[in-house]
């Protein structure tokens, strides 16, 4: 059976330990401040760095996607190596990096490429990818893995809470959300994925309420089922230490991965993030 290998773009947030454990390769994309040359997210600029520039030198930036022959390069030196390739992205509605990835792929004739848009960004994405490359090491053939992603897709929720829209609205990610701007001064929106797209669900006074809400949401949709879920935060370990907490206490999940949200998705969210992204675990699922 031919090897399957397993390309995401570096929106998936995962955390590098695991995306190196899974033979995960991951395409960076690109962070511009202003004025300044485009750093690869991850790699020319860390996590750290970048929401010190954000936060204390209060310096904005932009994004760009891979280019198609950056992916070319990325699908030619698998190929090369012998096997199939499943290549998983950030939503569509959110960025041109599918499009990017699909452009590459016919730059690499012959090569047995699938490019898959998650309908979601973050872990949302991560937790797809990491499934996908758990079945890849178990030996699942491309189709079988390619059917447990069709699956999992649609099981994939982001909720997650900000300290602003501001960085949404400015970036154009801020999609349904755009109904809570202009709320008053401590009003934290609960905010959540839908096909990829970022949709307002509630507006909550006070950080640590809004804490506590998102914890309740999760259990709200989940029950008592066993889930699997990440934590994600933009450079708040205080913070995402209290909302492990109340997830634990709350919910029937494993030890859940904790991820930093990273200089890409951290321009377009900001500093102050919390989030949780679940699915309900079934064998099936291979996760």
């Amino acid at each position: 059976m031919k090897k399957v290998f397993i390309v995401t773009d570096s929106t998936a947030d995962l955390p590098k330990e695991l995306s190196s454990a899974y033979n995960i390769t991951v395409v960076p994309l690109k962070v511009i401040f202003d004025g300044c040359e485009p750093l690869l997210d991850g790699v020319d600029i860390k996590t750290e760095q970048f929401y010190h520039r954000l936060v204390e030198n209060r310096e904005l930036s932009i994004t760009s996607q891979p280019t198609p022959a950056e992916f070319a390069s990325t699908y030619q030196r698998l190929h090369a190596e012998g096997g199939s390739i499943i290549s998983i992205h950030i939503s569509s509605a959110m960025s041109g990096t599918c499009q990017s990835a699909r452009l590459g792929k016919d730059m690499v004739p012959g090569a047995d490429i699938e490019v898959i848009d998650s309908q979601s960004v973050s872990m949302g994405l991560g937790l797809v990818v990491l499934t996908a490359a758990r079945a890849a090491r178990a030996g699942k053939s491309k189709q079988e893995i390619y059917a447990i992603i069709r699956r999992l897709i649609p099981k994939i929720k982001v909720y997650f809470i900000a300290n602003s829209l501001d960085y949404l609205a400015r970036g154009g990610r801020i999609g349904k959300a755009q109904a809570f701007l202009g709320t008053i001064l401590n009003i934290k929106p609960l905010l959540y994925l839908k096909e990829g797209i970022v949709h307002p669900y509630e507006k909550i006074r006070g950080r640590a309420k809004a804490m506590d809400r998102l914890a309740q949401t999760v259990g709200e949709k989940v029950g008592d089922k066993l889930i699997q879920c990440s934590l994600v935060h933009s450079n708040d370990p205080a913070g995402i230490e209290q909302l492990r907490q109340k997830i634990m206490a709350q919910l029937n999940c494993d030890e859940p991965i904790i991820a930093n949200l990273g200089t890409v998705v951290g321009t377009h969210t900001g500093p102050g993030v919390l989030g949780v992204a679940f699915y309900v675990r079934e064998d099936d699922l291979g996760g």
